[in-house]
C-alpha cells in the first residue's frame, strides 16, 4: 500500500502520509479526520494534505489495490 501512496505522492510532490489523509478526506461522508502527529514537520504535512485533491484515477488505483488485498483494509 505504501508504494502505490508513494508512487502517487513523487508525481505531486508529496508524501504517502499526506496521499492517504487526502484519500481519506475526499469521500463526501466524511467531514473530517483525526490525525495524530508527533512534530511540527508532521503538521505541515496534515496541513498540506487537506489541501491536496487526487484525481479519479489516482483515487481508483488506490480502490483497486484495497480491493484486491483486502487485508490491508
Amino acid at each position: 500500500m505504501v508504494d502505490i501512496l508513494r508512487k502517487i505522492g513523487d508525481k505531486h510532490d508529496r508524501l504517502p502520509g499526506e496521499v492517504a489523509i487526502a484519500w481519506t478526506l475526499r469521500d463526501p461522508v466524511v467531514t473530517g479526520a483525526i490525525v495524530g502527529m508527533r512534530s511540527p514537520e508532521q503538521a505541515q504535512q496534515i496541513l498540506r494534505a487537506a489541501d491536496f485533491r487526487l484525481s479519479g484515477e489516482e483515487i481508483g488505483e488506490i480502490e483497486n489495490y484495497l480491493r484486491t488485498n483486502p487485508i490491508a483494509a
